[in-house]
């Protein structure tokens, strides 16, 4: 498998620019995050140089993240500054070398706020401006418990998405807490869109912890995953529950420099058989 780290999940012990270094470090050789946008893409671009690592997948700008936005994509009253948010997106995924780009939903508090027509035009509009790049266009389910009042919050709603737009390269991102959280079995769901999943992002259930600490079979996700098929990024998107080095022993098999983590300390109590 080719496990990337979250670096706003992960390595949060140091500063963002550190969490290359110490994600390297951990064996990782992909990392991953949301927002590259507060940041110099020169420098950005030199840590990952530095440290040997591929940028995987960021998203779009999400609009105002301070007043709780969570992408733009349905709204009409928003669709310039949307066209000027996959733009931008589109600028520094090029830039840093990412094949991916997450175009999120959007939080939606009044139903009358958001238009399916309008979401649908935007995200195909994203698909066809990333493709001509050979960029993969993102899109995720996330639960109400996860996310609430997040637009693509259902199964039902991706398939309806993606009956609309056919481009094979619209992909959905799945994330196994987000999966839990609405009830579904992991392994099944994966099994059933795994031909039209990009990236895979894990997390343990209930609390969003490391693989090990909550309810998910892993070794039957894992075991799953593989024998679908799948040979792409999975991202390590999850609050350590303790420090975040410590937190990667479960995960150690899969990380080249595994050693690194094999020394004493925290141990999350694994719950897979």
């Amino acid at each position: 498998m080719k496990l990337s780290a979250h670096l706003g999940f992960q390595f949060n012990e140091v500063p963002f620019l550190a969490r290359f270094a110490d994600a390297a470090k951990a064996g990782y050789k992909g990392v991953e995050f949301p927002s590259p946008y507060n940041h110099d893409p020169a420098v950005l671009k030199e840590e990952l140089d530095r440290n040997g690592l591929h940028l995987v997948q960021i998203a779009a700008p999400m609009g105002n993240s301070q007043a709780g936005d969570k992408g733009m994509t349905p709204f009409p009253v928003r669709v310039e500054e949307y066209k000027r948010s996959i733009q931008t997106a589109l600028n520094n995924a090029v830039y840093l070398g990412c094949p991916r780009i997450h175009v999120m939903a959007g939080i939606v508090a009044r139903e009358a706020d958001a238009s399916w027509a309008v979401y649908v035009a935007n995200l195909r509009a994203a698909v066809e401006l990333f493709s001509a790049s050979g960029i993969t266009t993102l899109v995720e389910v996330m639960s109400p418990r996860g996310m609430p009042n997040f637009y693509l919050s259902s199964f039902e709603l991706a398939e309806r998405l993606f009956n609309e737009i056919t481009d094979p390269n619209l992909q959905v991102l799945i994330d196994t807490y987000h999966v839990a959280s609405l009830g579904l079995d992991v392994v099944a769901t994966l099994k059933e869109w795994l031909p039209k999943t990009g990236h895979i992002q894990i997390a343990d259930y209930p609390d969003r912890h490391e693989p090990g600490t909550g309810s998910l079979p892993f070794g039957a996700i894992f075991n799953a995953v593989a024998a679908f098929g799948y040979d792409q990024w999975i991202g390590c998107e999850y609050h350590p529950l303790g420090d975040t080095v410590s937190g990667l022993r479960y995960l150690a098999p899969y990380l080249a420099n595994s050693e690194v983590l094999l020394r004493p300390g925290y141990c999350p109590q694994h719950r897979d058989p």
